[in-house]
């Protein structure tokens, strides 16, 4: 065998480029391979030490939980997703009402799928200008929390791909005050904890259930994260065997050491984003001054709910110059060896890191106002009609819906017919249809969009065809 995956990814990760993507580590974990390989002993079992890993694995998320200000927190071997599952499924069983944030990962809706729970989703607002997702109406949540008085929980992301943060403040208490547990998805802010410049995090906020992704933002692997519990209203026990279901025992403490190493890190060398911070402020005055890229901020928030965002997420939008923000990621990668997150639309994203530097920072903001020194002023329609998207509504319980008989058909004439399997964008992992939804033309339009932009969709064969529920089952009717 001559290891092609191993091959291919080595020369694939030795093109020298500055990374403003995922993993938040950028090929820089402070751990030798040989101190990870001694390291490798089985979680939840007895191990060759004179204590189990078990009770060595307890001591450490004790300690976790202390730093972070909850009442227990976890080390998650098999990714945030587990996680998520884990949390639900601790406070809802099967047929149980929860109120589900419409940005969510993917994760949350195979969580309601697999225990057959009925999701209320919560509508976003949308800033058409930039055309993402704002942040999350609180009378609109405090009127479905009323509505729907018997729902369980209410589950939101925050922050989203594009920075946008949720106010979990008030969440909490609507939360509280219909009976409800507040399980908050903060993966992608797990660094809020480490610089009193960015928003307060979850769990000072009040939320019930947190969980951490250590991957993305901070230093830890893929894989890696936390989940912490601090509320009255979570039984401990339940979600502790929730998770021993969900994660099972065949975790490693190499794992669980590099994840600590991350977060050891990170509060060690806090005071680098000080230094981030001041370097991210000058690219934004410099591109919003002398560019016609406009760079996202809370200022140009048009009523979409967006009190705060993590300024780590630079979020750059190119309508109006005639280079679009793919190309914009094109010349940047051949020309000046910088990866973005991610392209949508007419939006170039970026992640900095605590292992990211200021110097490539300025380098990135220099590069992008290069780029826009070649473009000209791109002359758009004012009334240019764009697409807002819908609220999320099933028509089967996407239990049911998973569990019928499906056919594929062609995408473009998928209208009117309901969804078997998620469709999802990439890399976000944010559901563009859930099972037993039913199909709309704006989504036809929507996903034609995105194949047009060379992109991917999760969920879609090779031929580009849905999967639908089947006219013949008579399950869902």
């Amino acid at each position: 065998m001559k290891s092609p995956i191993y091959n291919r990814l080595l020369k694939y990760t030795s093109k020298r480029k500055t990374k403003f993507t995922s993993p938040g580590h950028r090929g820089k974990v402070r751990m030798r391979a040989e101190t990870l390989c001694r390291l490798d002993y089985p979680c939840f079992r007895s191990g060759s030490f004179d204590e189990s890993t078990d009770a060595i694995l307890r001591a450490g998320e004790a300690e976790l939980a202390g730093v972070f200000g909850a009442e227990k927190s976890f080390y998650l071997n098999s990714g945030t997703g587990v996680g998520i599952c884990a949390a639900i499924a601790s406070v809802c069983k099967a047929g149980d009402k929860i109120i589900v944030d419409a940005e969510c990962d993917k994760s949350v809706i195979n969580a309601i799928t697999l225990l057959a729970l009925i999701p209320i989703f919560i509508k976003r607002s949308y800033n058409i200008k930039y055309e993402f997702n704002g942040g999350i109406n609180t009378e609109e949540l405090e009127y479905l929390a009323e509505q729907h008085h018997d729902a369980k929980a209410i589950i939101i992301t925050t922050p989203t791909y594009y920075g946008v943060c949720a106010n979990v403040a008030k969440a909490a208490e609507i939360a509280h005050e219909n009976n409800m547990v507040l399980i908050v998805d903060e993966s992608l802010g797990i660094h809020f904890n480490f610089s009193q410049k960015f928003p307060e995090p979850a769990l000072v906020c009040g939320a019930d259930i947190v969980i951490h992704n250590c991957a993305q933002t901070l230093g830890g692997f893929f894989g890696s994260g936390l989940l912490h519990v601090n509320s009255r209203f979570v039984n401990e026990e339940a979600l502790e065997e929730q998770l021993s279901m969900y994660q099972g025992n065949g975790g490693s403490m190499a794992f669980v050491c590099a994840t600590e190493n991350s977060l050891c890190y990170a509060f060690e060398n806090e005071k680098k984003y000080q230094l981030l911070f001041k370097e991210i402020e000058r690219g934004k005055y410099l591109i919003n001054q002398s560019t016609d890229i406009l760079w996202f901020d809370v200022e140009y928030n048009n009523g979409c709910n967006i009190d705060e965002i993590d300024i780590t997420k630079i979020v750059l939008n190119f309508s109006k110059v005639d280079i679009s923000a793919e190309n914009a990621a094109k010349i940047l990668s051949s020309r000046y060896a910088i990866v973005p997150d991610f392209t949508e639309g007419d939006n170039l994203v970026f992640s900095v890191s605590l292992y990211n530097t200021p110097t490539e920072v300025r380098k990135l903001v220099n590069s992008c106002v290069s780029i826009a020194k070649l473009a000209s002023v791109k002359i758009t329609l004012e009334d240019e009609e764009k697409t807002v998207p819908s609220r999320k509504r099933v028509q089967v319980m996407p239990f049911k819906a998973f569990n019928c008989e499906g056919e594929k058909v062609d995408f473009e004439t998928s209208a009117g017919r309901l969804c078997r399997k998620m469709i999802c964008k990439i890399p976000q992992g944010t559901p563009l249809i859930v099972p037993g939804e039913k199909i709309t033309q704006k989504h036809i339009d929507l996903i034609s969009d995105i194949l047009s932009r060379g992109k991917r969709v999760e969920g879609m064969d090779e031929l580009n065809r849905i999967e639908v529920l089947s006219l013949t089952d008579s399950f869902y009717v």
